[in-house]
């Protein structure tokens, strides 16, 4: 079903991610005893060997923007850098993928957006980031024809651009589109009214663990459908799924998975999906839960497995597939 001409334009930010990977011996790490943070210790003062440094083309946007063109759709982004040399490396390496660049900004009053990366341990990065131009995008969608697309895809937005989400949701859903989005844990906290009040609109929905977790803080559970969810195991094996077991841990309460599920299903998202990191990931489809594990894999890093995931998602279902293909599609790729 790929290769069809439906247009999807992806919004969010772009970065050049520069990427440190540090041996377990040469830094340590410390967990809280829930289990639920752990934290990188620097030591001060101290230069730190690397085992390797390197830069990519990252961000949001761009991973997602460039995922779905490999799965043979037509791609734009709207997204901005600065007149500099970031944000020319950005554009070719866009453009050398066939992303459409007519939302492409360049400003050359503001720096591209920047991170650096340190993969230990686990390879669950810690990220320090510029966000730069990406906090400016307001200016610039009214200079976009929603019309002209399918699919709209929101992803976690910066800054000032925070004010933006209800005004892209609603402009594209005024327009026929779909809408899919994966917002930060700003938007889902400092910014939640503006993320509620658009929420019933919204087509898929995709949040990892910890950004299930803050915007549960921000709700009211309901328990009213909770006991109807069905749950199915992709792989048919009888281990049960870990946050099935577990709950998730939202301030001093435990939500059972099926509580939590209905609560957020309950703001009007028509799929929504939860990444539990190497524990797999669940996809919701207002009726049934479905759970696929993890692929068994030495993991080389995290960041990006989530746009990797939730644009394989999104592009299965555009594409008339069902929950249960899309969901196994997005664990693969995510791995």
């Amino acid at each position: 079903m790929f290769g069809s001409p439906l247009r999807i334009l992806v919004i969010g930010s772009v970065t050049i991610d520069n990427i440190a990977v540090v041996g377990t011996q040469d830094i340590d790490r410390v967990t809280l005893h829930n289990g639920e943070k752990s934290y990188l210790l620097l030591e001060q003062g101290r230069k730190v060997d690397a085992e390797n440094i390197s830069n990519h083309v990252g961000g949001g946007a761009a991973n997602v923007a460039v995922s779905i063109v490999r799965q043979g759709f037509d791609t734009d982004i709207l997204a901005l850098v600065g007149d500099d040399h970031n944000g020319e490396t950005i554009r070719q390496k866009l453009s050398y993928e066939g992303v459409g660049l007519d939302h492409f900004i360049t400003d050359p009053h503001l720096g591209t957006g920047s991170s650096i990366l340190i993969y230990s341990h686990d390879q669950n990065a810690a990220i320090f980031t510029n966000r730069g131009a990406n906090t400016y995008l307001a200016p610039y969608l009214d200079k976009v024809d929603f019309s002209d697309y399918y699919l709209v895809y929101i992803g976690c937005l910066s800054g000032s651009s925070h004010q933006c989400f209800p005004q892209i949701v609603r402009k594209a859903k005024a327009a026929g589109c779909y809408v899919a989005t994966n917002p930060g844990i700003d938007q889902l906290t400092d910014h939640i009214d503006k993320f509620i009040s658009v929420a019933h609109q919204i087509d898929y929905l995709s949040l990892n663990k910890g950004e299930t977790i803050a915007l549960l803080t921000q709700l009211t559970m309901n328990k009213q459908h909770a006991s109807d969810i069905r749950l199915t195991h992709l792989t048919g094996a009888k281990v049960i799924p870990p946050l099935l077991e577990s709950g998730l841990h939202v301030g001093e309460r435990t939500l059972p998975l099926r509580h939590a599920i209905s609560t957020i299903h309950h703001l009007g998202p028509a799929y929504f999906s939860l990444t539990d990191a190497m524990d797999g990931a669940y996809l919701f489809d207002g009726k049934t839960l479905l759970y696929c594990p993890s692929v068994e894999i030495t993991p080389w890093g995290t960041a990006g497995a989530g746009d990797a995931f939730a644009s394989t998602i999104v592009a299965q279902l555009i594409s008339g597939y069902g929950p249960e293909r899309a969901l196994f599609a997005a664990t693969q790729n995510a791995a």
